[in-house]
């Protein structure tokens, strides 16, 4: 499962020499949004929880990405690696500002 909450951080000396001040520079950030869908697709998330395959609707959708993901070609991971890549330095540039 990715984990979008890492960020790198640098210490900057101070002109007095006595304290420091961090940095941080984020390599991600983590927000919630909305998400509109139907019922059907609701309910197929809900029997997912509900029979022990994740632990919420929110879980399911991770774990049907998952799936999905693994199913894919080499090729077409890294195509969608490289989308979702830029989508995650788009939201790090925006929640920045």
């Amino acid at each position: 499962m990715l984990n979008y909450k890492n960020s790198r951080c640098f210490d900057e000396d101070v002109s007095d020499q006595t304290s420091s001040v961090r940095k941080h520079v984020a390599d991600s950030v983590t927000f919630d949004t909305n998400l509109k869908i139907n019922n059907h697709i609701r309910n197929k998330l809900q029997a997912m929880a509900v029979l022990g395959y994740s632990d919420n609707q929110k879980a399911a959708i991770e774990v049907a990405l998952s799936v999905y993901i693994e199913s894919l070609t080499s090729d077409e991971r890294k195509e969608l690696e490289f989308q979702i890549d830029s989508l995650e330095k788009r939201d790090v540039r925006v929640k920045s500002k």
